[in-house]
Parts: structure tokens; C-alpha cells; sequence
């Protein structure tokens, strides 16, 4: 997520700004649910600033079919905290990884595969991962996690952190994705564009010590 919000924000169309600080929530993705909000209340405080609460919404627990029921109900709770006009969330179906999945090169390079995007693609249809009528791996994660498997590398935000630096984002159509670049161009382009504006603290739901890019 940072490498998004710090490096490549020409690629997202966001204009300059200033982002505070991102934080990943000790609870993870359903610390993020049940007390997100509460925790980014806290750490925008009561200037100006922004928030963004991101989490996966494959989770045990989760009280929510879609993403979209999900997201209802935090901003709902935004509402009774009284910051529902700076703070947002956006909850990713099944979880970020999705994001990761494209036809660029890069994935393969990053994730340490020997071939091409199609080599790898084969190899994930073989097993069982990659339906061959499937845009993207329906799990995502599992799919990283068999590949990194595969070529003995560990899993870290580093990997993360590089995939985010390189995959092109102009073929992701992952409706998270577009919402969050949506939402991030709107409110930005509610201010002066002459003035950077504060906009952090964003929350992730990531493991601890680990963003995910």
C-alpha cells in the first residue's frame, strides 16, 4: 500500500499530497472491521486530515457476504463517530492479492518464476489454481503463496513492496481497486491542487510489521 500512495501516484492520477503515515492494524483484517474506525478516529485526531481504512474481506468471522455490505457497515460506523466526511474504506473481494494478477512480466519476475507469463499461467492451471476461463487465479493469495512455494522464496512486504513499484495498473479492473483510485482522486480533487493536502493515516490490514506494498 505504501509503495502505491508514495511511488506511483502518476500512474494512479493522483496529484501531489501529503500522506501522514500508514499504520497496519494490530487486529488484522477484522480488527479493521470491528475497530477500524475507532482507530482511525483516533489517529486523524481533529484537523483536516484523512483517512482511508483498507482491508481484506476474506476473513473468518466476517458477518458480511460482499465487500460491499462490508464497507456499508464501517461507514455506517464512521457516521456515529461523526467522521464520516474524512475518512473512507475500501474492502478488497477476496483479498489484495487480487491486485497482483495481470499480464505484465513483472509478477513473474517478482515472484521469482524461471518462464514467462504464460509458463506460469500453465503451471497454475496444473494446479488447480488458474481455471483457464479466469481473468485472475480465484484465490489470489493461494496462488502467490504456491508460486513463492515453488521457488523457495519467503513471503514479505518486500515482495510486495516491489510488485506494487512495477506491475503496470493500467489493465486492473478489480472493481476494489478502481474504487480506490476513484475515491482517492475525488477527495484529492476537492482541494486546491496548488496545495498538497494532508491525507493519512491509512490503515491496513495486513500482518503486523507487514503492509503488503
Amino acid at each position: 500500500m505504501s509503495a502505491l500512495l508514495e511511488s506511483r501516484r502518476p500512474a494512479l492520477g493522483l496529484p501531489d499530497f501529503c500522506l501522514k503515515k500508514i499504520v497496519v492494524h494490530p487486529g488484522r483484517d477484522p480488527g479493521c472491521y470491528h475497530k477500524g474506525a475507532d482507530f482511525l478516529r483516533g489517529l486523524m485526531g481533529t484537523d483536516d486530515c484523512r483517512g482511508l481504512l483498507v482491508f481484506d474481506q476474506d476473513w473468518q468471522g466476517n458477518p458480511h457476504a460482499t465487500a460491499v455490505d462490508t464497507e456499508t457497515a464501517v461507514q455506517e460506523h464512521f457516521a456515529r463517530l461523526g467522521i464520516a466526511g474524512r475518512a473512507e474504506v475500501v474492502v478488497i473481494e477476496p483479498e489484495i492479492e487480487a491486485w497482483v494478477w495481470s499480464s505484465s512480466p513483472h509478477v513473474g519476475q517478482v515472484l521469482g518464476w524461471d518462464g514467462n507469463h504464460a509458463t506460469l499461467r500453465n503451471w497454475l492451471s496444473e494446479q488447480g489454481l488458474w481455471p483457464d476461463d479466469a481473468p485472475k487465479p480465484p484465490d489470489p493469495k493461494a496462488a502467490v503463496e504456491a508460486v513463492l512455494s515453488k521457488q523457495r522464496i519467503p513471503r514479505s512486504s518486500a515482495l510486495y513492496r516491489k510488485l506494487a513499484q512495477k506491475v503496470s495498473l493500467k489493465g486492473c479492473q478489480d472493481a476494489a481497486f478502481l474504487r480506490f483510485r476513484e475515491l482517492l482522486r475525488r477527495q484529492l480533487a476537492e482541494n486546491n491542487p496548488d496545495t498538497p493536502v494532508p491525507y493519512g493515516p491509512g490503515i491496513t490490514g495486513g500482518s503486523p510489521g507487514q503492509d503488503r506494498g
